[in-house]
């Protein structure tokens, strides 16, 4: 098991891709994005930040707002859910 890097907790880790997947093919994020960047730019994360992500932020923000960690990091709601989570020792449901 890796660290999560959103909530520094050791679990099992999933790849979150910074420019969703299902954006990729449309054409202001193809022309902001390469090819490359679509596929392979993403951080590693649990699956309880990893749901919240996407239960927090739309697609279409995601890709054009908070398409990196650090943004991420500074979202105001997910913030909060990160200070939280880092004390839980279960899976969050």
């Amino acid at each position: 098991m890796k660290f999560c890097e959103l909530c520094q907790r050791e679990k099992k880790l999933t790849f979150h891709h910074l420019i969703p997947k299902k954006n990729h093919k449309i054409k202001y994020i193809k022309k902001r994005f390469s090819s490359i960047d679509l596929n392979t730019y993403g951080i590693m994360t649990c699956i309880d930040c990893h749901k919240m992500i996407h239960k927090l932020i739309p697609h279409k923000l995601l890709a054009l707002e908070y398409n990196s960690k650090e943004k991420l990091i500074n979202h105001p709601e997910l913030e909060k859910f990160i200070i939280w989570v880092r004390l839980q020792t279960k899976k969050v449901k």
